[in-house]
């Protein structure tokens, strides 16, 4: 779980599905621009511009590969390219892709999914169970170098495959019963196990491709993929373009013809490119989010929703001074959380009192917020009860920091908590950095006394962002030494409930738990922000009340070129 880091950095252009080929070997790859109807049958919106300007100019780091699979950051997020059984659609809800159905025998542990007819890889192959079966056994087999292999232990088998206790990849519990049927056991029942097989490495390879030309696969002239895109070209260290596979019979057909990425090359500025029309959107932070606030044009084409990842602290709690609770307690009260978000982050964060960001199910501010709220009285009172009034006799204490050096924000952070324990509680803090290696190493073995860090969240359910970072686990497993039984049984039976309502309940039964008892010291959310044009269409209010650039689901299939103006001048 140590590397979730550096996802969110990249959310802008990862929550998507797309596909990969040649679009001049396949059918139908030319329109007449004043058609309304694109070049895979779709029919564009009454307010959508011409033909010929159905295309969005973006912005990626390059990829060193397409096989997001199994090498999800090399890859560069490009989820896209692929479509998975199941996806999130802008409500965070599950919705149908390459499987068109799925269901749970009565064990709990049997899942069954049916392939969409008539699916075709880019190539025009069929899409097929036994495709699934062979990249699902693929990205849990150790020999793929797969970061994430561990996200499908809950599949029969799969953890003893990916940790050498056994090579025979048939003890794995997937299974194609026939072409249009794929059977998935797990261990134990698993009620979160459709959100896992929704995140961005779930996607399926094409065999053929990946057996004949190895690491090659993902270039151009042999690119072949399942979803509504398909890589047009890539021409190193420039950009990369994808347009739309003719073959996709799916729900989520694209309305754009094409997509046009340029590479971030070293020093490149967005903002000003942006301005200068040379975009239709890039993500934006720090100083360019608060020009943008205050700019009349920019502040208009602002698009922010929050980031699905939580900034908090851990503690060593089994050993003092911190397996003094009090202590823990008057820390979290001594916080000023709304000071951090709006002054030292500009406003670019809200604050974070548990686990769940705002806007994620399960998410419940008014339950957690007395138990970490800023309250310098109650926090010099708890210090007391803790053994140490005004802060006497309180052993040195360090606050330990992943990264030579932070990033510019996480450090200027941990120095307003500094200033704010000196000033409220008379604490003496130290900051003490470690090299992303050594910190996670650290962290493994739980030997990091207090530790500032962050998770991001891999699918949006509870189970990801509660279970996995804070169940308890044994040295060498997880991030911390804290362990409390009532929270580790809500979890276990939640994983293992199917009822919605009383799984998220037991997660937010548990959640409290962490807040009242101040296993970390929650902090706060970072907020996602970018700029679009006025002609960038299809990026609606979800039930939320964010506009998360068509969210968690193949994101670019709903987009389209509005008429505007301006839209002939797009350069």
């Amino acid at each position: 779980m140590i590397l979730k880091s550096v996802a969110a950095g990249l959310c802008f252009i990862v929550l998507t599905t797309a596909a990969c080929g040649t679009p001049s070997e396949q059918p139908g790859s030319t329109a007449v621009s004043t058609s309304r109807i694109n070049t895979v049958g779709k029919e564009l919106p009454d307010d959508a511009a011409s033909l010929d300007q159905q295309y969005l100019r973006l912005n990626m780091i390059e990829p060193s590969t397409l096989d997001v699979g199994i090498s999800l950051f090399d890859a560069q997020f490009n989820a896209f390219l692929f479509e998975q059984l199941v996806v999130f659609d802008d409500n965070l809800e599950l919705k149908p892709a390459a499987a068109e159905s799925w269901s749970v025998g009565e064990d709990k542990k049997t899942w069954t999914f049916k392939i969409r007819p008539g699916a075709k890889w880019s190539d025009g192959r069929p899409v097929t169970a036994h495709d699934f079966e062979w990249s699902f056994r693929r990205l849990i087999n150790p020999t793929s170098g797969n970061i994430f292999a561990y996200f499908y232990y809950p599949i029969k088998g799969a953890k003893a495959i990916n940790t050498g206790q056994t090579s025979d990849p048939m003890t794995i519990g997937v299974k194609a019963i026939n072409d249009q049927t794929l059977q998935i056991e797990t261990e134990e029942p698993c009620s979160f196990l459709p959100y896992i097989l929704a995140f961005f490495t779930s996607v399926p390879a094409p065999r053929w491709q990946v057996e004949k030309y190895g690491v090659r696969w993902t270039n151009p002239e042999y690119c072949v993929s399942n979803s509504t895109w398909q890589l047009g070209t890539w021409d190193k260290s420039i950009r990369m373009t994808y347009t739309l596979n003719p073959y996709y019979n799916g729900p989520l057909k694209g309305y754009l013809e094409r997509l046009d990425f340029e590479f971030n090359l070293p020093g490149w500025r967005g903002l000003p490119a942006y301005e200068n029309n040379e975009f239709d959107r890039i993500g934006i932070s720090g100083p360019d989010l608060q020009r943008a606030k205050i700019d009349p044009v920019l502040s208009q084409e602002l698009i922010t929703f929050p980031n699905f990842g939580t900034y908090y602290t851990i503690f060593q709690t089994t050993r003092p001074p911190f397996n003094n609770i009090k202590l823990r307690q008057a820390i979290a009260h001594a916080i000023d959380r709304e000071s951090i978000c709006n002054i030292v982050l500009g406003g670019a964060a809200t604050p974070a009192y548990g686990m769940l960001p705002k806007g994620f199910p399960g998410y419940q501010v008014d339950r957690l917020q007395p138990h970490q709220k800023f309250d310098p009285e109650q926090a010099r009172q708890l210090l007391t009860e803790a053994g140490y009034p005004d802060g006497k006799g309180l052993p040195s204490l360090e606050l330990w920091v992943r990264g030579e050096p932070p990033t510019t924000d996480e450090w200027n952070v941990v120095v307003a908590i500094q200033e704010m324990l000196k000033e409220h509680l008379n604490i003496n803090m130290k900051i003490r950095q470690q090299s992303t290696n050594a910190f996670n190493a650290f962290m493994r073995n739980h030997e990091i006394p207090w530790g500032f860090l962050w998770f991001n969240m891999d699918y949006p359910d509870p189970s990801d962002m509660i279970a996995v970072p804070w169940r308890s686990q044994s040295t060498g497993a997880g991030r911390q030494d804290w362990q409390h039984d009532v929270f580790d049984r809500l979890v276990d039976n939640a994983a293992q409930e199917f009822d919605d309502r009383k799984r998220v309940g037991m997660y937010q039964e548990a959640e409290e738990i962490l807040a009242q008892q101040t296993a970390g010291v929650f902090l706060y959310n970072l907020v996602n922000a970018s700029l679009s044009k006025p002609w960038v269409k299809g990026i609606d209010l979800n039930k939320y009340g964010d506009r998360r650039w068509s969210g968690f689901a193949p994101s670019f299939a709903a987009l389209y070129v509005g008429r505007h103006d301006e839209v002939g001048d797009r350069k």
